[in-house]
């Protein structure tokens, strides 16, 4: 199971649309994918899914990502059962894989943000026991046992946060960061990105990929130059920087399940064919 963790310094720049539609491609090439949402404090993947109340997939759910650890903290002699708190999305019927999410939880119920206080009280990640960083490690180790997906796929929190920091450190094999052209977003990244170089890895884990994405640029506009000069003291990195071209009258429909303009369908497939060189396998 190959793990990639899609992350950004600042939000708006698409990062859950293009973990969506990359589980698309997946799907569409025969892969197993399993979408996991750590956005706990504004969770939202489910949408980019279509699994809204409208289309009779979306809430009200119980399961979730923090359900199932507090359930775990709780200390309960069998683990709760991961089917409880993953939900099956729909795929074109000729596609050749599958597709699951697991939401962050029932949000925006009441319950959720009583879940999310609970999590924080029991599992902190920067415990000395390392007890709540074991906690996420177990569930990425369940996930890849019980469901057998090819890809796990995370929709990592925005800014420099201890549950981001995990996502891109120590669960993630491939780091996918979009940022924005403007100096705030690429100096944040840039900074994000070093950190991530440097982090010390698992025993058993290989050196930490990282893939940058210059998102949502608009079509008459170029980018600016500061990003590509400061990244060149990244070594190795410079081949890894792709760029998703941005038009206003697809802004709502940037979708890979639907019609969108040959340049950003190009885009895209130029990120995954790059991000999955085993995709077509």
């Amino acid at each position: 199971m190959e793990t990639v963790s899609f992350y950004s310094y600042k939000g708006g720049v698409g990062r859950s649309l293009l973990l969506a539609n990359a589980a698309r491609y997946l799907v569409a090439q025969g892969k197993g994918v399993v979408a996991l949402d750590f956005d706990f404090e504004a969770p939202g993947l489910h949408y980019k899914f279509g699994a809204t109340p409208e289309s009779g997939l979306g809430p009200p759910w119980t399961g979730g990502v923090v359900p199932y650890l507090n359930a775990t903290a709780d200390g309960a002699n069998t683990p709760p059962l991961l089917s409880a708190h993953v939900i099956g999305l729909p795929i074109s019927p000729d596609a050749p894989g599958w597709l699951r999410l697991m939401p962050a939880g029932p949000a925006p119920r009441p319950e959720y943000w009583a879940a999310l206080k609970k999590f924080g009280e029991r599992l902190r990640l920067g415990d000395p026991s390392g007890r709540g960083v074991m906690a996420f490690l177990d569930l990425q180790a369940r996930i890849e046992e019980e469901l057998k997906p090819d890809y796990l796929l995370i929709d990592a929190r925005t800014g420099v946060t201890e549950l981001g920091g995990l996502a891109t450190t120590i669960l993630a094999d491939t780091v996918v960061c979009l940022f924005a052209d403007n100096q705030e977003s690429e100096e944040g990244t840039l900074a994000v990105v070093e950190a991530l170089k440097a982090a010390p890895r698992l025993a058993n884990q290989k050196e930490i990929r990282v893939l940058l994405v210059l998102s949502r640029i608009a079509l008459d506009v170029p980018p600016h130059n500061r990003f590509f000069k400061a990244i060149g003291r990244l070594s190795g990195l410079r081949e890894e920087v792709h760029v998703i071209f941005h038009s206003s009258k697809f802004a709502d429909s940037e979708s890979l399940a639907g019609s969108v303009p040959m340049h950003l369908h190009r885009a895209y497939l130029n990120i995954f064919e790059a991000l999955f060189p085993s995709g077509t396998d």
